[in-house]
Parts: C-alpha cells; structure tokens; sequence
C-alpha cells in the first residue's frame, strides 16, 4: 500500500467504525455477546484510547528524534477509565475528527519521511509509516469483532 492509499485507509476507517454500531439500542452497546469479554461501547471506548495514544506516538516520531514511546496496559484502561458511562458519540466524533486533522498532515509527508523511527517501550523501533499501518490494521481488527457482536444480537451487519 503506498502512503497516499494508507492514509486514505486510514481516514476512512473512521466512518466505518461510526457505521458498525449505527442503529443500536442503548442496551445492545453494553451487551456482550462475544466475540470477546468487552462490549461494543468497551470497544469503541477502547478505539478512541488507542487513537490519542497512536496519534501521539505518530505526531512524535514525526516532530522528534528517535523518541521513547511507551507502552499502555488496555485492560486497565478498560477497568478504570468508567466506559460503561462514556458517550459512544463523543468517542467516535474525537476518532473522526482526530483521523481526519492528522490525515491532514499526513498526507503532506514526503515517502521518506514513513521511514523515521521511535523505539517502543515493548516492541522497540518502529517506523511512521508501521505506526500508521498498525492503526488501520488496529481499528479493522476491532470492527470485525463489533460486526461479530452485532451478528449475535441479531442486528444487521453489514458496512
């Protein structure tokens, strides 16, 4: 995939997230009904986490040289963090605008510059352009799992 295509990708993923949990009931968005021990809200809460997190480790590589970026335990986020009374809205409306401002940027980016590094606390060196490609791949992982739970609610699922 070339960085054009990725970053389209990228800024896509946001509405099709937004259309995997269209139409359902308060009730169905804490439901779980697998795949998974989260439910839909929990993912989606989950979703707008690992956004700021990837969109900092991305904005950073960009801005600095070879920066240390760590690690976050999603779990604890989970158990922590109150999702079940965060607003799925809120989250996905932050998802959309945070992808789409910093698509804005990269898509400016010349090829070289996907290849500058950070070293993961857990993974060590990563490039920009991994960390791009690991947001889609992060959020499409994701969305199979939400259309899985929809499919078990008995909702329709298909994007």
């Amino acid at each position: 995939m070339t960085g054009g295509e990725m970053v389209q990708a990228y800024r896509d993923g946001a509405q099709r997230l937004r259309r995997a949990v269209e139409g359902l009931a308060p009730e169905d968005l804490d439901a779980r009904p697998g795949p998974g021990a989260w439910s839909i809200r929990q993912v989606v809460l989950h979703l707008q986490d690992s956004e700021a997190v990837l969109i900092d480790r991305m904005r950073r590589v960009l801005a600095e040289e070879d920066p240390l970026l760590v690690a976050f335990d999603e779990n604890r986020f989970v158990e922590r963090l109150h999702y079940e009374r965060q607003s799925i809205e809120d989250a996905l409306l932050l998802i959309e605008v945070g992808r789409r401002q910093w698509a804005r940027v990269l898509e400016t980016l010349a090829p070289e510059a996907f290849q500058r590094c950070g070293r993961h606390s857990v993974a060590g060196q990563v490039s920009l352009g991994s960390l791009l490609q690991g947001a889609i791949d992060h959020l499409e992982h994701h969305l199979a799992f939400l259309l899985e739970k929809r499919r078990r609610l008995g909702k329709p699922a298909d994007l």
